[in-house]
This record gives C-alpha cells, structure tokens and sequence, in this order.
C-alpha cells in the first residue's frame, strides 16, 4: 500500500499540470477563464460568489507568488493571488469517512487569479468534476464533484 501511495504523489502533479490522457481535448484539469474585470476586482468578484453559494472564504487562507517568489529569487513573475475557500457541509460529508481523510492533501478549493504578460487577467482552478473521474463508483466522491463543480464554475461568473 505504501508503494501505491508513494507512486500517486508522484503522478499527482504530473496528472493536475498535463490532464489526464483519457480526457476529451476540450477539457482540462485546470480551468482558466480570461476576466473582464481589473485584478482586485476579479478576486472580489470571485469571492462574492463563492459566499452567496455559501462557500467560506477565509481572509488568512492566500498567497501572493509575486511577493513571496520575488523575495527569495529576486525575479518578478507578475501580478498574481492565489487563495482558497471550503463549502464546509461538503467537505463534512466526504471526510467524516476515514478512507477519504487523504483527500485533505486537495483541500480547500483554491483559485488563482493573475495577471499575464499581455495586461489581461485571467483566473483559474482545479476541475474538480474531470478530478472525480478518477473515483467512478465512489458516490460521496462523485456526489462532492457534482455539487462542488457546477458551483465553481459559477464563481468564475463575472456578469
């Protein structure tokens, strides 16, 4: 068992950054979606929908790559926050089972929101419901995925 565990953080990354090979060419396992909005406002934007679907979005729970990579390298990767919130009852129902408590190493949902090189910003995150693929037959998984997804998607809503 140790064996398998240690070949799928290995892969893990590997499958998040590249997509999986079995995934039709139109998606993706990172979902990124250009902004009409400038960058602050895009984060606050994400957030208001994050909290009117009843997501918890922690003030604490972000990072700044710019900052904290421009400290230690001295390079300047650009404009970028990175942070994370939890639907709290849907993470409940998935981890209160102790054969899913590994899923904690995914967790809480983050979201990016950058600046490219081009002026534009642009936000993305994990497509949970390609994610859940990996787990058919496992219906608290399949069940996070298809409530959680659909909710994601709506965040990234900038109407």
């Amino acid at each position: 068992m140790l064996k398998k565990s240690k070949i799928f953080v290995f892969l893990l990354p590997i499958l998040v950054a590249f997509g999986f090979s079995t995934a039709q060419a139109s998606e993706e396992m990172i979902i990124e979606k250009l902004s009409p909005l400038g960058f602050d406002e895009t984060i606050t934007k994400i957030k208001q929908n994050a909290k009117a679907l009843g997501w918890k979005v922690p003030k604490k729970w972000k990072k700044n790559f710019q900052k904290n990579l421009k400290h230690v390298t001295k390079e300047d990767i650009g404009k970028n926050l990175v942070f994370s919130m939890c639907e709290p009852w849907a993470a409940v129902k998935l981890l209160k089972h102790d054969r899913y408590k590994k899923f904690l190493a995914m967790m809480p949902c983050s979201f990016a929101v950058y600046e490219k090189s081009d002026g534009k910003v642009y936000a993305s995150f994990m497509n949970i419901q390609l994610m859940g693929q990996m787990y058919k037959g496992q219906k608290e998984i399949e069940d996070l995925v298809n409530e959680l997804g659909p909710h994601m998607v709506k965040m990234v809503d900038f109407n």
